[in-house]
């Protein structure tokens, strides 16, 4: 029986492993400090790299909840968030990250312009 559960967790842990890699050409990266946890992108490769990045978190106090797109240059690293726990919370933070190539986005261009008419009364000339 201890042998069957032993088996059972070692096979789930291999199963989760891969669950989470890191993203293609870039390595993230958790660093505490005192009263902080902050999240770094490396990029790893020779071309620059869009990074689509979201963070789950409860008990801290600023919302990391908002994504965001952030250009990481090559080689470089580069500090994402700076999540900063409210005392005497539980916390927890998960993130989600997607690598895109540059040559890859989509650009959106603006093709419609909207004009405004502003009427401007002058109130002596009403008189």
């Amino acid at each position: 029986m201890n042998g069957f559960k032993l088996l059972t967790a070692l096979f789930l842990f291999i199963i989760a492993i891969p669950l989470q890699q890191q993203p293609e050409g870039i390595n993230i990266t958790v660093e505490k400090g005192h009263k902080k946890i902050t999240y770094y992108a490396e990029n790893v490769t020779d071309n620059d790299l869009d990074l689509f990045f979201k963070v789950n978190s409860t008990g801290f106090r600023r919302s990391a909840d908002r994504p965001m797109i952030e250009t990481i240059p090559a080689k470089t690293k580069k500090a994402l968030i700076t999540l900063i726990p409210l005392t005497g919370k539980d916390t927890t933070h998960t993130y989600i990250a997607v690598v895109t190539k540059k040559e890859n986005n989509i650009e959106l261009r603006k093709t419609d312009t909207i004009v405004k008419d502003v009427m401007r009364i002058d109130p002596k000339k009403q008189n």
